[in-house]
């Protein structure tokens, strides 16, 4: 399996054709390409977001809501790993641009709907992708969510009721064992790249690093592009306690929050019909 596989990418035209007139919704795996410390494959976080758009379908599916994976998104804005040799920056003017022209296709392609699904936690990141998505639903006439981030829109003042938002439940299981938690390429990003990547993981590696917690530097993390100097090696949380994690639990989970809120959010329209 590859980041193209059973998306758009590996299909005719004449597939995306059947699927714009079955009214699909359209799931767009979104991440970047950066470090992962040095015991993970740069493409980390886009591979977890297009395992779990796989997920994500097959239970839409099972609700009788036709769904197809876009071709992955994964140039994006790396904040707090920038100064890493891997991680891949590009402009924010850029990155809006490219996602604003991508829904416009989708728009092209006939389809009413589209669903971000994204594993990439910085900060100016998401909230490009967002205006992104505002600018699509005011102005194409296709309807772009993005996942609901009760600290980003309190943070930036977003309007959590904008119809570019769609709210994912809070897990309610902890797979994890690890005392310290996995902030960036910790235990669970190493257990699901293990499971579905095995030669993307350098276990012996992973196995003799010693745990790096943030501890109160949350801000420098997030908002300073600090990384290289809290963990030189870039990573934070346990990827030694890796084999401990339950990685299908873990993405088997998530689908079924993300499945479930997009139903949610599906069902306050009245312009979706899935008959």
């Amino acid at each position: 399996m590859n980041m193209f596989s059973n998306t758009m990418a590996d299909m005719k035209w004449t597939d995306i054709q059947r699927h714009a007139d079955e009214n699909a919704v359209v799931l767009l795996p979104m991440g970047v390409i950066e470090e992962h410390g040095p015991h993970l494959c740069l493409a980390t976080d886009i591979y977890t977001a297009h395992i779990t758009c796989l997920a994500v379908q097959k239970k839409l599916e099972k609700e009788s809501v036709p769904a197809i994976i876009a071709p992955p998104f994964y140039w994006g804005i790396c904040q707090a790993g920038k100064g890493f040799i891997g991680s891949f920056n590009i402009r924010p003017e850029t990155m809006k641009a490219l996602l604003f022209d991508i829904f416009s296709s989708l728009r092209d392609f006939g389809f009413q709907w589209a669903f971000g699904i994204n594993t990439h936690g910085d900060v100016e990141h998401k909230t490009i992708a967002v205006n992104a998505c505002k600018d699509a639903c005011e102005q194409l006439g296709i309807t772009v969510c993005f996942p609901y981030d009760e600290f980003m829109t309190q943070l930036l003042g977003f309007n959590q009721d904008a119809p570019y938002f769609y709210e994912i439940k809070p897990s309610e299981i902890n797979v994890s064992t690890a005392e310290v938690p996995d902030v960036h390429a910790g235990d669970i990003e190493t257990a699901i790249i293990n499971a579905h990547y095995p030669h993307l993981v350098d276990r012996q590696i992973a196995k003799a690093l010693p745990d790096a917690a943030l501890g109160d530097q949350f801000e420098a993390w997030m908002f300073g592009n600090q990384l290289k100097q809290i963990s030189p090696q870039g990573y934070m949380g346990s990827p030694r306690s890796y084999e401990s994690v339950n990685a299908a639990q873990y993405i088997k989970d998530s689908a079924h929050r993300i499945s479930q809120a997009i139903l949610a959010r599906l069902n306050k329209s009245k312009g979706f019909d899935n008959s």
